[in-house]
């Protein structure tokens, strides 16, 4: 950063700049962008990064867009990946080269392009979670570690063309100044990295602890029921608001398949796909609407209209109480898409699914036996005590169990598994993912990891081309150490995975996993979910997110896995019901024949013969 006098820190100084040139090079005249010479002010504002003061940092506003805040790629670097630096050199009137430890990027403020020659590695910010990580998947947990990764396919460079959007990138002899949130879509990341300014302050997120509040958790101001007071919005903003989502969108919405308007996206991007039929314009208008509540309602609608089974949430409210009657035909296709499809899997869940199993099984237990086949019912693949985790491993604490971690994925597993592996008459491990919804890809591989000796999945970057294949180590015997006595775990145990509809995310990844090593899947199509999850903020402040880009999950044949895994073995329902639930009529199935100890064992038997 840049020594700025006490006076301008405290106070807004207006300043003019004037590019310089040399006379001589009459090219480089020509080249200089009438934009860099606009008029701006700067504003010092502090920086809060995880809740910590981390100083303060040149934020400016430019005369043509006086409401949007700029920061310079050099400054916004050091504040996410604190003590790194970017190098900038001026190449022309209005290009730029860019350099920091991760890769090479060209910036043109005339054209609006900038070039990378490895996007993943300028924007990596994963040494953050693991010392010399690249730009992979991990969340952290302490008995799963990354390895490495590999690459076939595609290429690293990668070049992003504003123009079309009206996003200004702005330049003068030593920096370049993108919009402050136009830099924190191209830095977000898998881990849940996320960066904010509200021009007042700027907020960042390196622990992904604060789930959907994200920043929220950090700051207040930045929570959906606060931002919601400022009822009117200003006109600059609006505009490179919508931009700025319609960029974020048409290259960072991972199109997994589940959404109506994919095809579209992808041919002529969000914007010209709104504009294409006069339900969509409406939602258009809305998002460009100077007033928050229909604002509001017009990310609902494009909630709806991006929804791809639960990776992609645009909106954490409902549409307003008159939106049904002003605009029925865009409420009965939010209600269809949103409302119908999440409230069946919760009525699956809650009113027939895991009622049924208490009553079938006589208890809450997560495992039960019977004779030769044992199965644990495993309900999601969530971070539930990733901090007693973290207590073992820094020998703080006990290995959490059942019993002290009662609703942790990989305390119920490990007991399970280790209840059935102490077992002579248990020949047969079943795992129940019949309700499981998803959680963390650190539970998916280690768990592979004990099964059948692989802990590494494979995700396709649809920005790139790359086919991304990412190994771990884990900790196999749960000792707090990596170390060669991890290769003595085997479990010679038959495996089989039970999936449902509802098996959805990590529930889809882990069958697909399974079924790629030659496990045995039973039951029904499990319910997709195929891309890791993006996690942004609108420009003003909102947070979202969506199936991303640069992770959509893939079998061993490099396929996408949205459309479910198919089981080798069917298992029928009993059969279904019609079940009221949030206003609506749903088909609940039940699932008893899945918990058919007798039945599996002869189904394990015939497929491990």
């Amino acid at each position: 950063m840049r020594k700025i006098s006490y006076l301008m820190a405290m106070a807004i100084v207006t300043l003019g700049f004037t590019a310089c040139t040399d006379d001589n090079d009459n090219s480089s005249q020509q080249e200089t962008n009438p934009d860099d010479q606009t008029a701006y002010t700067v504003k010092m504002v502090p920086v809060n990064r995880d809740g910590s003061n981390s100083g303060t940092v040149a934020i400016r506003f430019y005369e043509d867009m006086p409401s949007v805040p700029y920061i310079s790629v050099a400054d916004f670097q050091n504040i996410v990946v604190p003590g790194t630096t970017v190098n900038v050199t001026k190449t022309g009137g209005a290009t730029y080269r860019l350099k920091n430890a991760g890769g090479t990027l060209i910036v043109n403020t005339i054209d609006e392009t900038c070039a990378f020659d490895d996007f993943m590695g300028f924007t990596n910010q994963m040494g953050l979670v693991q010392a010399g990580m690249e730009n992979a998947y991990y969340d952290g947990l302490p008995y799963v570690r990354f390895n490495r990764q590999t690459l076939s396919g595609g290429s690293a460079a990668l070049t992003f063309d504003y123009s079309s959007y009206g996003i200004n990138l702005r330049g003068e002899e030593t920096m370049v100044y993108f919009p402050f949130a136009t830099l924190a879509d191209l830095y977000a990341d898998l881990y849940g990295h996320n960066a904010a300014c509200n021009g007042e302050k700027v907020v960042y997120d390196s622990k992904d602890e604060n789930g959907n509040n994200g920043i929220g958790g950090l700051d207040s101001d930045f929570l959906m029921e606060n931002l919601m007071k400022n009822k009117e919005r200003k006109a600059d903003m609006v505009a490179y608001n919508y931009a700025e989502l319609c960029f974020t969108i048409d290259h960072f919405y991972g199109m997994p398949t589940g959404s109506d308007f994919e095809k579209s996206i992808q041919e002529k991007g969000l914007d010209k796909t709104l504009e294409a039929n006069a339900d969509g314009q409406i939602v258009k208008q809305l998002l460009l609407s100077a007033n928050i509540d229909d604002y509001a309602d017009g990310m609902c609608m494009l909630y709806a209209y991006l929804y791809d089974g639960g990776h992609t949430k645009i909106w954490y409210g409902k549409p307003s109480t008159t939106f049904a009657e002003k605009y029925p035909s865009l409420y009965s296709y939010y209600d269809e898409r949103v409302t119908i499809v999440r409230n069946w899997t919760s009525a699956q869940i809650m009113n027939l699914t895991l009622p049924l199993r208490e009553a079938f099984f006589g208890d809450k237990n997560t495992y039960h036996k019977k004779g030769n086949t044992a199965i644990c019912h495993f309900d999601n693949f969530a971070l539930n005590d990733n901090a007693a985790w973290n207590n073992y491993y820094q020998g703080k604490g006990p290995r959490p169990t059942v019993a002290t971690s009662p609703e942790d994925p990989m305390a119920i597993f490990l007991d399970a598994l280790e209840q059935a592996a102490a077992d002579p008459e248990v020949k047969n491990f079943v795992l129940d993912l019949s309700v499981n919804t998803g959680g963390s890809s650190d539970v998916v591989v280690a768990m592979t990891s004990l099964m059948f000796d692989q802990s590494f999945f494979r995700a396709y970057n649809v920005l790139t081309g790359q086919k991304r294949t990412w190994y771990y180590d884990v900790d196999r015997n749960f000792d707090g150490k990596y170390d060669a006595q991890d290769q003595d775990v085997h479990y010679d145990l038959n495996f089989c995975i039970i999936t449902s509809p509802v098996s959805f995310s990590c529930g889809n990844l882990y069958p697909s996993l399974c079924k790629d090593a030659g496990l045995l899947i039973a039951g029904q199509k499990s319910g997709g979910g195929s891309c890791a999850v993006g996690a942004h903020r609108t420009a003003d402040g909102f947070y979202y997110q969506i199936s991303s880009a640069c992770a959509r999950l893939s079998n061993a044949n490099w396929e996408n896995i949205n459309d479910g895994i198919t089981p080798h073995v069917t298992i029928d329902y009993i059969k279904d019901i019609t079940v009221p639930y949030e206003g609506h009529d749903y088909t609940l199935y039940y699932y008893h024949n899945f918990w058919n100890l007798d039945n599996l064992s002869t189904i394990i038997s015939e497929y491990y013969k």
